[in-house]
């Protein structure tokens, strides 16, 4: 997440995060999502067996996404390395057979931008790499380089 440091009434310092809502980033006075989203990334990626370490990207970090990124209901999300302002995440509509070879069909977008478009998909970020995401509307498996990983029972995936 972004979160700055601003000076607020009476001189006290105030953390701002971003409002998740719009591009430019508009920072609001609350950091009620920057900790949701720490939470939900957390919680999946120890949701996890066996158990994987989370990897933070920035929201100044870039993803590649399929032009359909929007509203695909069927997506591969697969975690390169990430490096410098890349995060090594890509988004892949499943539904777009034809289009997932053609570069054409894909573009770098701000982790920020996709996580305004594409909330629901937020909770993936810390996913590391080398894993991929698969969803298929309220189905969700992770893919490692052996076949998938296991939700353990009662976690927040499961």
């Amino acid at each position: 997440m972004l979160t700055m440091l601003e000076e607020g009434p009476a001189g006290y310092l105030r953390v701002m995060e971003p409002d998740m809502r719009v591009v430019p980033v508009k920072f609001i006075d609350a950091v009620d999502s920057t900790l949701m989203h720490l939470r939900h990334q957390k919680d999946m990626v120890q949701s996890l067996s066996p158990q994987v370490e989370p990897h933070f990207p920035s929201l100044r970090q870039s993803a590649v996404v399929h032009v359909n990124y929007k509203t695909a209901r069927r997506i591969l999300l697969t975690r390169g390395p990430g490096q410098d302002t890349d995060s090594g995440w890509w988004l892949t509509d499943l539904d777009d057979n034809a289009g997932s070879q053609d570069p054409t069909r894909f573009f770098k977008t701000s982790l920020y931008q996709l996580g305004v478009d594409r909330p629901d998909l937020a909770k993936f970020f810390a996913v590391p790499s080398g894993l991929q995401v698969a969803v298929d509307n309220a189905s969700i498996g992770v893919l490692g380089p052996d076949g998938e990983l296991k939700q353990i029972p009662g976690s927040y995936l499961s």
